[in-house]
């Protein structure tokens, strides 16, 4: 099938970032959110429930980190991709972010020049 359309499922704890970055993401061929979460335990029982093709997951959340609930969804569903999104920018969250095995890692502050490739790669991977 040639249109598949990517399912993104967004988890911060920031309602006001979580609308902004929906409204963003809504504008962007080929993707529909699926869902929305507000923590890392939130985001575990959405991923099995909605099915998400992407998960961009805040790193700092109440009741279970992001690193934590990327490290959990990994493993139960290594299919999934998972881009940490995060206010850090220093190199030392990135390592992190790799060693809970997160497939990315963008800077908040560089969202708008990075997601978009970010998706339209996971749209071209999602069509094949």
């Amino acid at each position: 099938m040639d249109n598949k359309t990517v399912k993104i499922l967004l988890c911060d704890d920031n309602d006001n970032f979580r609308q902004l970055l929906t409204q963003y993401i809504k504008a962007m061929p080929g993707v529909e959110v699926v869902g929305e979460a507000v923590d890392g335990v939130d985001v575990i029982e959405k991923t099995e429930l909605l099915d998400p093709d992407l998960v961009l997951m805040d790193l700092s959340m109440p009741n279970q980190s992001g690193l934590d609930a990327t490290k959990t969804i990994k493993e139960k569903w290594p299919d999934k991709s998972v881009i940490i999104l995060t206010l850090y920018e220093d190199s030392v969250y990135k390592e992190l972010a790799d060693e809970f095995n997160a497939d990315g890692f963008i800077a908040k502050s560089s969202i708008k020049a990075q997601l978009p490739s970010v998706i339209e790669a996971k749209v071209k991977n999602t069509a094949h």
